[in-house]
């Protein structure tokens, strides 16, 4: 092969993993992060997992003791190993998001999803156990995990989806997540509910902000 033909062939094949892997780097770390403590966790002796997710859980009693500790280490607890295959999709979708808005505005929406929808869960369990129409004993169920942050982020990225797809994309995960809440009503449902419709607010500011203004 011709010296030039193979001086640009490895320029593609760099070119290719540079594309590849930009604006990957928030997206890898947090996988990593997420990753690590589930091996570490896994490899614990079972006392101490079940005691790592009840503290690091955003339930009510945690969330009234140590509210910024619980909310932050939540987002980066999967108790079990196989739950580890939602870091798939985090990371596309981090990655897409990190490309269209950059770092600061995709970790915007990744805290806004997880966090906004933690604290409208929390506002409905709170209001149900104070009612009598919960048992208390939701107070210290455990809720750590990843989803809600995809969600958010996912409903970001709707603003991106050609306007033909784009009803597909919103309706799809909103009518499967209605269906199980219909089915069988989960707080954890309401939960992905929520940080998805914060994220399609985001989304839609986003968007707007990154749309040129039309001329006079």
């Amino acid at each position: 092969m011709h010296s030039g033909a193979v001086r640009r062939l490895a320029w593609v094949r760099r070119g290719g993993r540079g594309a590849l892997l930009r604006g990957s780097d928030l997206a890898l770390v947090y996988a990593l992060v997420v990753a690590a403590v589930a091996v570490a966790l896994h490899a614990a002796p079972d006392h101490l997992q079940v005691r790592f997710v009840q503290e690091t859980s955003s339930n009510l009693v945690n969330l009234r003791r140590f509210p910024l500790r619980v909310l932050l280490l939540s987002a980066l607890v999967v108790p079990d190993l196989a739950g580890l295959w939602i870091l798939v999709p985090l990371v596309v979708a981090l990655t897409a998001a990190t490309r269209w808005l950059g770092r600061g505005p995709t970790l915007v929406a990744l805290v806004f999803g997880h966090v906004g929808a933690t604290l409208f869960v929390a506002s409905l369990l709170l209001a149900g156990v104070t009612d009598g129409r919960l048992d208390p004993s939701v107070a210290r169920a455990p809720d750590v995990g990843v989803s809600y942050a995809l969600a958010g982020v996912c409903g970001m990225l709707a603003a991106r989806v050609p306007r033909r797809w784009r009803w597909a994309y919103v309706l799809v995960p909103t009518l499967g997540l209605g269906a199980v809440l219909a089915a069988a009503p989960d707080f954890t449902a309401v939960g992905h509910l929520t940080a998805l419709a914060i994220g399609l607010g985001l989304g839609a500011v986003a968007h707007r902000a990154a749309t040129p203004a039309a001329g006079p």
